[in-house]
């Protein structure tokens, strides 16, 4: 069996929160036997006991017309991490550790511009609490030019999701004491290098 078992996770309860702290994911669909790609945050609802991903494109980027009554696979991607094997308290070998979260799922696009205001609302209301600032949380207003000109320039998206798993890799098959030492690694390596990255880039 690949995964082995002790690699995934179907639990909602640790799949749902990953999904929400790593909005940013990566659709895949295929089309004419060519495999597209598109990165985009990702907001999630929950109705009556169905889960449904939303979210938007750029009205010209051409994946959008091809995602509407297709099949999608959605990766959410949390923390990765090398693991050394001085990491570990016994003698292991090198590996890498990752906690990622995978969905199939058939997907509906809509340019109708109610429907696209109220993809918008929903993912500002989640992404303004999630990301808190100093200032009151930005709400979408409907009668704002910039936002009514937008509208009519993106491609909105609903996946309903039919399978979700979970692929956390945390060195589950290790020693109690191992497991603690690589989901330390991971944990210290999620908060390191980010800053130095990003501002070179800006430079």
């Amino acid at each position: 069996m690949y995964p082995p078992s002790y690699h995934l996770e179907n639990d909602l309860n640790k799949l749902l929160p990953l999904i929400r702290q790593f909005p940013f994911a990566t659709v895949i669909s295929v089309h004419n036997g060519e495999i597209e790609v598109t990165q985009a945050p990702l907001m999630l609802e929950q109705l009556d006991g169905d889960l449904y991903l939303y979210g938007h494109l750029a009205g010209n980027n051409p994946h959008g017309e091809h995602l509407n009554d297709n099949k999608v696979t959605v990766i959410f991607h949390g923390p990765n991490s090398y693991i050394s094997p001085n990491d570990y308290a016994t003698k292991q070998l090198p590996t890498w550790n990752s906690l990622s979260v995978h969905i199939k799922g058939h997907c509906q696009t809509s340019k109708e511009p109610d429907e696209l205001y109220r993809i918008l609302e929903l993912m500002a209301e989640q992404f303004e609490q999630d990301s808190p600032s100093d200032k009151p949380n930005f709400t979408i207003q409907r009668a704002e030019e910039k936002t009514a000109r937008l509208i009519h320039h993106i491609t909105g998206f609903k996946i309903q999701v039919n399978e979700i798993i979970g692929r956390y890799k945390l060195s589950k098959d290790k020693t109690e004491e191992d497991i603690k030492l690589a989901g330390d690694k991971l944990k210290n390596s999620a908060k390191n290098g980010a800053d130095e990255f990003i501002n070179q880039l800006l430079k």
